[in-house]
């Protein structure tokens, strides 16, 4: 339910945010979500005033969009939470599921919900949507620990007011990024990626394929278990060189896409949750940034490879801005949106869940809702590694208009020999 509108105050907008208001994710599902069955005594007069509490705290919950450079600011908060009852637990996910699932719209005014349905006086079914130009993978998890720590506040009969909550302002971060692109911050970081695509393009090379993309991508998966003791091993590798073992793992994929394809240069593209400024951390919003990785050197030494994809990583990440926002900023090009059949990596990334302990006094199970996946990078090669799980496994999701499924296996295979090379020379 979308509230009443009060006063409310301009300002520019982040480069993430105009990346996305300018189409660059047009393909993505653009929802981030939860939904969890509450058992026990829930107090629904405290869960609106944590909710109220939270968006009050935040500016960026309150946040509207007016052009892809110009963002509003409301005083007030712009949700509230929905309260629906239902007659059995297939009902109450059906109405979850559609209130939760019904996409954002940007030219709109409000870009997240809050949805209790209860079943009965000990049971009810939670849910929390926003639209991921205000959240990424970090800011959730802040939002539902600051979310359940405010609601246990609430019961505990705290008056939980504006008053009494910080404010962390997204809106002061989009106007100082703004403020330093043209500054010496700025323009080093447009001189490292102007010499960045001069000597390496204007984006990583893609992997060859077999086939062309259609309308339809035909989605598969190889899933491959790996060796319990493989953590571990690529921790040693990951020390041994000083490096992480993010650059370890990516370094064994760049790798793998040399030896099966018999390219030297090639790449890669993987998330980087850090935030570009200081004072963000405790912050809600959109920071994540994808981060293009190069390997144009094959060495005999897995180790000499971490060390190579390490060291270039360190650069990209010290530099790293949304480069087709940044370069529209500067009238350059510094990334080319030709892309497809890609490659993207990622290290141990969970589906972030709302917990089994979300609410005092409550137990959260939560709920799989399927949603609408949308095209995104339907025509690349998304690798996720899980080397943290009990099962350690590594994923592969491929179009199979585009890639042989004997390909993708055959990458697997050669990742995951490199890092038990890597791991068994540290």
């Amino acid at each position: 339910m979308i509230m009443g509108r009060a006063a409310a105050t301009p300002g520019p907008t982040s480069l993430v945010e105009e990346a996305r208001l300018t189409g660059e994710f047009d393909g993505w599902h653009n929802l981030v979500f939860c939904a969890v069955w509450l058992t026990g005594g829930l107090d629904l007069p405290a869960v609106r005033d944590a909710w109220r509490a939270l968006c009050l705290r935040h500016d960026v919950m309150r946040r509207a969009y007016a052009s892809p450079d110009d963002a509003w600011t409301y005083d007030d908060v712009l949700s509230d939470v929905e309260f629906h009852t239902a007659d059995t637990d297939t009902e109450a996910i059906e109405v979850m599921h559609r209130i939760l699932g019904t996409p954002f719209r940007l030219d709109a005014v409000g870009l997240s919900r809050i949805v209790v349905v209860r079943r009965d006086d000990r049971r009810h079914l939670f849910g929390i949507a926003l639209d991921h130009i205000i959240t990424d993978h970090s800011s959730w998890g802040l939002l539902v620990k600051e979310f359940g720590e405010l609601y246990a506040r609430a019961v505990a009969g705290e008056a939980i007011t504006s008053d009494s909550v910080r404010d962390k302002s997204y809106q002061n971060y989009a106007t100082l990024l703004r403020h330093e692109l043209t500054t010496q911050w700025g323009y080093q970081r447009k001189a490292f990626w102007l010499s960045y695509t001069e000597a390496h393009g204007l984006y990583p090379p893609l992997f060859p394929s077999v086939g062309e993309p259609s309308a339809e991508p035909s989605l598969n998966f190889v899933e491959q278990p790996l060796p319990a003791d493989l953590s571990v091993r690529v921790g040693n590798a990951a020390r041994y060189v000083r490096a992480t073992s993010s650059a370890v793992v990516n370094a064994s994929v760049l790798a793998a896409l040399q030896e099966v394809s018999g390219a030297t240069d090639v790449g890669l593209d993987t998330v980087h949750h850090g935030r570009l400024m200081p004072g963000t951390s405790a912050m809600l919003g959109q920071f994540a940034l994808g981060a293009p990785l190069r390997l144009r050197n094959r060495r005999s030494d897995p180790l000499e490879t971490v060390r190579e994809v390490f060291t270039h990583g360190l650069d990209v990440f010290e530099h790293l801005l949304p480069l087709q926002a940044a370069g529209r900023y500067w009238n350059e090009e510094l990334v080319s949106m030709s892309r497809g059949c890609d490659v993207h990596v990622t290290l141990n990334q969970k589906v972030e869940t709302m917990g089994t302990s979300l609410l005092a006094g409550t137990r959260a199970e939560f709920v799989p809702l399927e949603m609408p996946v949308g095209t995104f990078m339907s025509d690349s090669l998304i690798f996720a590694w899980r080397l943290d799980d009990s099962a350690p496994h590594v994923s592969v999701r491929y179009d199979e208009n585009m890639f042989s499924r004997d390909t993708v296996a055959a990458l697997v295979r050669s990742a995951e020999g490199f890092l038990q090379a890597a791991g068994s020379g540290a």
